[in-house]
């Protein structure tokens, strides 16, 4: 018999592609020797092929959602005039996750990951296609078209998250789970810059139809790379077969009682629900926070964008080769803080020369919180429940809209530099209570 055979390229539906961690007492195949000479920015990839299949796709689905969140921004605020819309329409997208998101992560641990990936890949591709058509023929004249399209496109998003992070796990190694998490976050704040760009490109010289064309496009590109990826890191075909033969909503049940139940899970949560209230509705108030407090336009808004995405690219840079500076839990702790330090710092000294600087660090900040929470979540927990936790670890954004609303709504009685000094100050309180308070996740790693 040959030695040290390699784990199977092949769908988790076989029963026979389970990791060799997931299937105690099988033959433990030796995975290939990682590279240790020279930088290992990209060693997950080098060492796992199925993962660069999805790091592809991901790249290529992060850039249709920027040129998405660009295009349909210009295109509400063409059709009626109104920044109200422009800001909606765009945070709509958001709202379907908090009826979906857990029902997604039930989905992900009962089907075949990689196959309901593809599926919602082509509800997008479905409806960006139709929707570039309509703009093409001129037909998209109310605002309600574009709030339909946001709200199927929110659909897909809400059950592509948890799908998505849950494959990172199951197409690498356990040892490159960190280096896989980090470069996963390279493909949304390098895009961030590129799908911004490049979508007002077209909006200036071919018009809107193309840009949600070229999305369509895009999520073509991710399914064509779905197709030849497999998942060699899957728990095995009966161990997944537990949750299909269940009802969906004792699978639910079972993931909330697992995490209610875990100390540990519960507080990583927590901590990522604080990022997900203060420091998420900062990018919807930059324009109104450029206008009133920097008293400057749009030029110097994009400005602070861009420079809280080369801080998130600096970051994954940095994670990926020379992983984390202490322990992931602390890191998470402390990049918390400086991330909420920051937002107290642009609305207590409100000047251009500080604001856009600033922004690399929060940039920064919020890369490494992501990388490490997520990274001690997804070594932590089972994967037969993978698609739950991760599905409430990104339940929390579908509140960003009702966040943004709380803020704006406290921005229009104090100002908006005043707003965002309370939303830090309540933020920095916070993390500073969790770093004395939670030795357990100072100690993670």
């Amino acid at each position: 018999m040959a030695q040290n055979p390699q784990p199977p390229e092949s769908d988790s539906d076989t029963g026979s592609n389970a990791s060799p961690e997931a299937r105690p007492g099988a033959n433990t195949p030796t995975p290939p020797p990682a590279r240790r000479r020279g930088l290992q920015t990209f060693s997950s990839l080098q060492n796992n092929v199925n993962y660069r299949y999805l790091w592809t796709g991901t790249l290529f689905a992060s850039c249709a959602q920027w040129l998405q969140f660009v295009s349909v921004g210009w295109l509400a605020l063409d059709i009626t005039g109104s920044v109200f819309h422009s800001i909606m329409t765009v945070a709509v997208r958001a709202l379907p996750t908090l009826l979906l998101g857990p029902w997604a992560g039930v989905l992900a641990d009962r089907w075949d990951r990689r196959k309901l990936a593809m599926a919602v890949q082509v509800l997008v591709l479905v409806s960006a296609g139709v929707f570039a058509t309509l703009v093409a023929l001129g037909m998209v004249t109310s605002i309600w078209y574009v709030y339909a399209y946001m709200t199927v496109s929110g659909i897909g998003f809400s059950v592509m998250q948890p799908v998505r992070q849950a494959l990172v796990a199951n197409t690498v190694q356990r040892t490159d789970m960190g280096n896989a998490l980090a470069l996963s976050a390279m493909p949304a704040t390098t895009t961030r810059l590129a799908g911004a760009a490049l979508a007002g490109i077209l909006i200036e010289t071919v018009g809107f139809h193309w840009n949600f064309y070229l999305e369509t496009a895009l999520y073509l590109g991710m399914i064509l790379l779905l197709v030849p990826m497999r998942t060699p890191f899957r728990v095995s075909n009966a161990e997944a077969g537990n949750a299909r033969r269940a009802s969906p909503l004792s699978n639910l049940k079972e993931g909330i009682a697992y995490m209610w139940g875990n100390q540990v899970m519960r507080r990583l949560m927590a901590l990522n629900f604080v990022r997900t209230a203060l420091f998420m509705p900062l990018l919807l108030l930059l324009p109104s926070y450029t206008a009133q407090a920097l008293d400057s336009g749009a030029g110097v808004g994009t400005a602070m964008i861009v420079s809280m995405g080369i801080g998130g690219v600096v970051a994954s840079f940095i994670i990926s080769t020379w992983q984390f500076f202490t322990k992931k839990g602390l890191v998470g702790l402390l990049t918390l803080t400086s991330g909420s330090a920051v937002i107290l710092i642009l609305g207590l000294v409100p000047h251009l020369w500080l604001a856009v600087p600033i922004m690399v660090i929060m940039g920064l900040s919020q890369t490494h919180f992501i990388v490490s929470n997520q990274t001690l979540i997804q070594t932590v927990v089972p994967d037969e429940l993978r698609g739950r936790v991760s599905s409430v670890w990104h339940y929390e954004s579908g509140l960003i809209p009702l966040f943004s609303a709380i803020i704006g709504v406290a921005a229009a009685f104090i100002g908006i530099a005043s707003a965002i000094t309370w939303a830090g100050g309540i933020a920095l309180v916070l993390c500073l209570f969790f770093l004395v308070r939670y030795k357990d996740i100072r100690e993670l790693d």
